[in-house]
């Protein structure tokens, strides 16, 4: 295998990888978005003294997390349909469930961060006459979701990194094409290299702007307090 052989395919098929890594892009940050609010849901539910709420919600977070991309990517796609009634197109298999196992770990970062608050922020809130709603939409959530920033955004690395095995429900990211360029061109070798070094610049660019993020959040303490001021 020569770089030039690499540069060919780069000529040749640039303009169909583009498209495979913007599908992977926009699926993660959709997952992710998705993620970030049902694992919030997710979170206030264990947290809930409602027995109604919090056992189903530990039992939904636990399969999430528990269970790999891979079976939940195909048993969504060919299980559930046969159980609601309802299929899906690929894109919306792989969605549902990055966005399930994302949901699953950041329900427990939630609860972690929220857990970390002081005690006396809820009594004095409690002490003001606050509703419990009010407290945690004004002051708790606010500071957990600041505090658990590093641990949603390497949870998206993953959500990312985990885009890569939704090709076999045959939704068009960057490892679709691949196998479609391999199947056109008889080169596995230089193809599935080029494809590893895409991802691996990708990943790569977007874990070390994650990680410069993260060296900045101590200077976000100030909005920190002044976003949990009831």
């Amino acid at each position: 295998m020569s770089f030039r052989r690499l540069y060919g395919l780069i000529l040749q098929y640039g303009d169909v990888l583009l498209q495979g890594v913007w599908t992977t892009l926009t699926l993660s940050v959709i997952a992710m978005a998705i993620a970030m609010v049902a694992g919030l849901v997710a979170c206030l539910c264990v947290l809930s003294r409602q027995r109604l709420l919090r056992y189903p919600a530990t039992v939904l977070i636990e399969f999430c997390r528990n269970t790999p991309i891979l079976v939940q990517v195909v048993w969504i796609h060919y299980a559930l349909p046969d159980l609601i009634g309802v299929k899906f197109t690929a894109f919306t298999s792989a969605t549902i469930a990055l966005a399930m196992q994302s949901s699953g770990y950041l329900a427990e970062e939630y609860r972690a961060g929220i857990e970390s608050i002081d005690r006396g922020q809820f009594e004095a809130a409690q002490s003001l006459g606050m509703t419990y709603a009010r407290l945690m939409r004004r002051i708790v959530i606010p500071q957990a979701v600041l505090r658990i920033t590093p641990g949603i955004l390497n949870q998206y690395v993953n959500c990312l990194k985990s885009t890569s095995i939704v090709s076999i429900i045959a939704v068009p990211d960057l490892m679709y094409y691949a196998t479609l360029i391999v199947t056109s061109t008889f080169l596995p070798m230089p193809v599935y290299t080029l494809v590893a070094l895409i991802y691996f610049l990708l990943i790569f660019a977007i874990a070390m702007a994650v990680r410069i993020a993260i060296s900045r959040l101590p200077n976000l303490s100030y909005f920190a307090h002044v976003s949990g001021a009831p």
